[in-house]
């Protein structure tokens, strides 16, 4: 191997480890309640609360 080709093995295992961080950190917070639902209104949103339960 050569000097490009092992930077550019690190360089991509650097990539994919902070895209493998960043979607645990999401699915984490998403499980624990603390993430977006997806119907765009943001962590206060509607969807989470009715009638004063938590879902």
């Amino acid at each position: 191997m050569t000097a490009s080709s092992i930077i550019q093995t690190i360089v991509v295992l650097g990539i994919v480890a902070v895209a493998l961080v960043y979607v645990l950190w999401r699915v984490v917070k998403t499980a624990r309640g603390k993430g977006d639902c997806g119907c765009g209104c943001g962590k206060d949103c509607h969807c989470k609360k009715k009638n004063g339960k938590e879902f």
